[in-house]
């Protein structure tokens, strides 16, 4: 804490430099000063900023001005700034921001707008040296679990994620693409098309963001293989049974057994990748969990699930190597058959993926570390199959994950925000796994949580966080599911609402969940206050947490049904109407708000998922489709 002008102050940036010192007195942004710079699209994009903020300023393009007080300098030199990507920015009667190379010339600028927004045209004198822990440092979006960004909110997302130091995107994609001679697979889903991923490309080059494409190749194919075109691909065409209990009732992995999964593979890479510039590909194949169950089975039998699973792998890595100089691949399979991880290409990009707070990143990243091939470790925001997140569980896993990736040499973190299951969770519950990744793939060190959340509401959602504290109430709602019994990979209060006919696995303490409904009701009643009719953006980011703590609400409603009951269809009718009634109205605001900011294809198919309840009760305990 330091006071500037008698005021104590604390400096809110995501992420926080490696270096920081602040000096006496304060730096003025005047107007009619001049923004030097050989780099014009850089010198330029800040003054637009700066013109945002009403402060004008004028671009000049030059590479040693004689600069005046309120002038800024910003410009690329590798001989006084050492560290690939780093930066150093000089504030004092005028502002200099040097940078190794045109990257970190970019993230010195965005440490300055971070600054201007917390304190406006009047900043602390102040001197930042900055360079990152990880070369790569992503984020992955997912856009197959009905739930497709429209462009703007995509770009916006690269924004900020781009102010974020974020050097990498990925789109995870299983049937989301328009390919050409397959329509039937995506008409109802409103598809990202060849232009928009060329226009995108090109939007998160500008940013220095490398978009990566993430096409899965092998499991998650049931969009497609549902399909009587595509059903002879699949390994178990009629469903399977699967390792947690239960029976899949749908085609789910391509199966090695039939010659034309390869040239399926090999087709829809060949019209994707060429879209993209980066020389990396994802292809995904994790969770591969039929094979062998199916078309393959006398092929396991012989040569065992791993080879079988290893030569298709190898097949993809080939296909897509005629395009990319790299391929990434989810490593959960590989990882149960680490007799072949000796046998990968040295050019391939293993992905240590785990989600849970206690994953075994230190073992998996040993693994491949023994290798030499190079990695990833790829942790999760937590915020699926959840509805309002579960913030702890990021905090930690991320850490987890960064520490000791950071720890055995992994090249790159990708935080994956997933859609299980309806993907109901709005964009504001991804800010925090998205920004604390952000924050210690950078800087790999404590990070202290309050500190963060105040950072996250400048920064993020762009309001003071001392009358608007949007990203602490978030973190809240992300910690009451704690209260209750532990389930993996979600809350109990989302299970209940999904699978309510499960109440045997549920610990139904009633006090319990009247207790953490209090608190969500409590949290609900803070976070009203904050809408306005005045200000559109933020009143949009309330309705969006708003809309989710009622999906809150009405499981832990079930939840209170199952603890008294003993079975949704005992409930008493009277009670069940006004739960319905309940839920209509916050479909129909997730309906409304859903079409802000995404594309209606895959609407009504989350509505659906989200509707199995009301099938529940009139006796069909069929699972979701997929």
């Amino acid at each position: 804490m330091r006071k500037v002008n008698g005021y104590d102050f604390e400096i809110y940036l995501i992420p926080f430099p490696k270096k920081l010192e602040v000096k006496d007195g304060t730096f003025l942004l005047s107007s009619n000063r001049w923004v030097f710079s050989e780099s014009v699209d850089i010198g330029t994009s800040l003054v637009n900023f700066l013109e945002k903020e009403g402060i004008s300023y004028r671009f000049g393009r030059y590479k040693s001005p004689n600069l005046y007080y309120g002038d800024i300098f910003i410009g690329v030199n590798p001989y006084v700034v050492p560290h690939k990507e780093g930066y150093k920015l000089f504030m004092d009667d005028y502002i200099t921001i040097l940078g190794h190379d045109e990257r970190g010339l970019f993230y010195g600028v965005q440490t300055l707008k971070q600054l201007i927004r917390q304190f406006g045209k009047k900043i602390p004198k102040l001197f930042i040296e900055d360079y990152p822990d990880f070369p790569n440092r992503g984020i992955m979006i997912d856009i197959s679990r009905d739930r497709v960004p429209k462009l703007d909110t995509l770009k916006y997302i690269i924004d900020k994620l781009s102010e974020l130091k974020i050097n990498q995107v990925q789109l995870y994609m299983e049937h989301t693409f328009a390919y050409k001679e397959h329509e039937e697979v995506w008409k109802d889903y409103s598809p990202l098309t060849h232009e928009e991923i060329i226009e995108l490309d090109k939007y998160c080059k500008q940013r220095y963001v490398e978009l990566v494409p993430n096409q899965n190749t092998f499991g998650h194919m049931s969009k497609w293989l549902v399909h009587e075109k595509y059903k002879h691909l699949a390994e178990s065409p009629e469903g399977y049974e699967t390792p947690w209990g239960g029976r899949y009732e749908y085609p789910f992995s391509l199966s090695p057994a039939v010659p034309e999964s390869e040239k399926f593979v090999e087709e829809i890479l060949d019209e994707l990748l060429p879209l993209f510039s980066s020389e990396q590909v994802n292809v995904g194949c994790d969770e591969t969990f039929d094979l062998g169950v199916g078309k393959s089975k006398e092929l396991c039998e012989k040569y065992g699930k791993g080879k079988v699973y290893f030569d298709f792998l190898m097949k993809i890595y080939n296909i897509a190597k005629k395009h990319k100089k790299s391929v990434m691949f989810w490593g959960d399979i590989i990882e149960n058959h680490p007799e072949f991880i000796k046998y990968l290409p040295k050019d391939m990009i293993p992905m240590i993926w785990g989600y849970e707070a206690d994953h075994p990143y230190e073992e998996k990243c040993g693994l491949y570390a023994d290798s030499g091939l190079s990695f990833y470790v790829c942790p999760g925001t937590s915020t699926w199959n959840t509805f309002v997140g579960r913030a702890d569980n990021a905090v930690v896993n991320i850490k987890n994950a960064i520490f000791n990736g950071k720890k055995y040499g992994a090249i790159g973190v990708l935080t994956t925000d997933w859609g299980d299951n309806g993907h109901v969770q709005h964009l504001p519950f991804s800010w925090i796994g998205f920004s604390y990744s952000a924050e210690m793939s950078w800087n790999v060190s404590e990070v202290n949580i309050d500190k963060f959340l105040k950072a996250l509401d400048i920064n993020i959602f762009e309001v003071n966080p001392d009358e608007y504290p949007i990203a602490e109430l978030i973190y809240k709602l992300g910690i009451v599911h704690n209260k209750l019994f532990y389930t993996p990979n979600g809350t109990p209060f989302f299970y209940a609402f999904l699978y309510p006919e499960r109440n045997g696995n549920y610990k139904l303490e009633l006090e319990k969940i009247k207790e953490v409904e209090n608190d969500v009701l409590s949290l609900r009643k803070e976070i009203q206050k904050f809408r306005s009719d005045e200000d559109s953006k933020l009143s949009f980011v309330v309705d969006q947490i708003l809309n989710n703590i009622d999906f809150a609400l009405l499981g832990l409603k079930v939840m209170k049904f199952l603890s008294i009951y003993k079975d949704i269809q005992a409930v008493p009718e009277n009670e069940w109407m006004e739960f319905e009634d309940e839920f209509n109205k916050v479909i129909e605001s997730y309906r409304r708000i859903w079409l802000v900011q995404n594309r209606p294809g895959g609407l009504e198919q989350s509505i659906y998922k989200l509707s199995r309840i009301l099938r529940v009760r009139r006796g069909d305990l069929r699972g979701l489709i997929f």
